[in-house]
């Protein structure tokens, strides 16, 4: 098993792979599996035991499917295993890879060559260590009770972004609404309003493919969002204008600076749909302004509302992401929606812009 201590001469990629081989075979005696279907993807996870079903499963399930074909091309396979609760060994106190912050909290490897990604959150318990050329990692927690309250919103998010990666997928920061099947991509940093436009859009009848991360494919000059994580994310001034959402929110003991985490699909019927064709994109700016509008945007307003927040979120596959960024500004309008102090008149907005698009 993982030893406390790992050689500092110790390949980075031989310690993925041997963490990998553990949790394999602990999994092989007494495991369960799960398979998912994301767009292209399908992820296999198997579990080696019950304590992260609870954080991994429910924002998943909407998109659980059958066994996968033996030859799926599009398929990795995740492991997940808790220390403590699992009996899986503890990290090691030694790691092969450099620290990415001098107090040694955090570290990220993306070395396509050797072949294996890291992404770490040791301050919190949390490992994403992935061999890409297998397509097989391990998602490796301290104790799943001590999981912060995110970590229940997207799981498994950096596996999922290295496997949209190989189909040729992207996974980006931004919701994407619609109706009829036909919608735009909202981009924007964190306090842009994308949240709360997504909450209004939804109660009023619109639909959505996810509000935080989406994944999107591209067939020819079409783009598609396939739903990923069943969540919703409010905070602040949204929690009061959409108390009934916020009422269901899974995380009722949750502290005044964290945001309430809304399932959508066990919260408002038919409002997560499997996808939803993305004919436009559109940054979101938050104006203070009675009334709401969209106006035409460049293509570099719409990489820089896309591409540095999603970097800072999946932290690898940096240059992968501004191409994928840059892809979609090419293929599709770009607009800015200057959204006023009402949602629900600037839901009437995108409603009207949306309907444009499907005339």
């Amino acid at each position: 098993m993982v030893r406390a201590a790992v050689d500092s001469r110790t390949a980075p990629a031989a310690f993925v792979r041997r963490v990998i081989a553990d949790a394999s075979s602990r999994w092989s005696e007494s495991g369960a599996e799960h398979c998912f279907r994301l767009g292209a993807l399908t992820l296999r996870l198997r579990t080696c035991g019950a304590a992260l079903d609870p954080v991994i499963l429910p924002v998943l399930r909407h998109a659980q499917t059958a066994e996968p074909a033996a030859k799926d091309d599009g398929t990795i396979t995740v492991y997940a295993v808790s220390h403590e609760d699992d009996g899986f060994p503890a990290p090691p106190a030694e790691w092969p890879f450099e620290a990415g912050e001098a107090d040694a909290v955090a570290r990220t490897v993306w070395d396509n060559e050797a072949g294996v990604a890291v992404v770490s959150d040791e301050s919190r318990g949390i490992w994403h260590l992935h061999d890409l050329s297998a397509g097989t990692g391990v998602y490796w927690v301290g104790a799943a009770a001590r999981l912060p309250a995110w970590e229940y919103g997207s799981p498994l998010r950096h596996h999922i972004h290295w496997g949209a990666l190989t189909t040729g997928q992207a996974m980006l920061h931004s919701a994407v609404i619609g109706e009829s099947g036909v919608g735009v991509m909202l981009a924007g940093p964190g306090g842009s309003g994308k949240s709360t436009l997504t909450a209004a859009a939804i109660s009023s009848g619109m639909q959505t493919t996810g509000d935080d991360i989406v994944l999107v494919s591209r067939s020819g000059a079409d783009w598609r969002s396939h739903s990923l994580f069943d969540t919703m994310k409010l905070t602040g001034m949204a929690e009061t204008l959409f108390s009934g959402l916020a009422a269901q929110a899974v995380n009722q003991d949750r502290r005044p600076e964290e945001k309430a985490l809304i399932p959508i699909s066990t919260t408002i019927r038919d409002a997560l749909v499997p996808q939803i064709a993305v004919k436009a994109l559109v940054s979101c700016k938050l104006t203070g302004e009675d009334a709401s509008a969209i106006r035409p945007a460049s293509r570099f307003e719409m990489i820089r509302a896309l591409s540095p927040s999603t970097s800072k979120i999946l932290r690898t596959g940096h240059s992968e992401i501004f191409q994928q960024a840059a892809d979609l500004s090419r293929s599709l309008p770009c607009h800015e929606f200057l959204i006023g102090n009402d949602p629900m008149e600037a839901t009437t907005v995108l409603r009207g812009f949306v309907r444009e698009l499907n005339a």
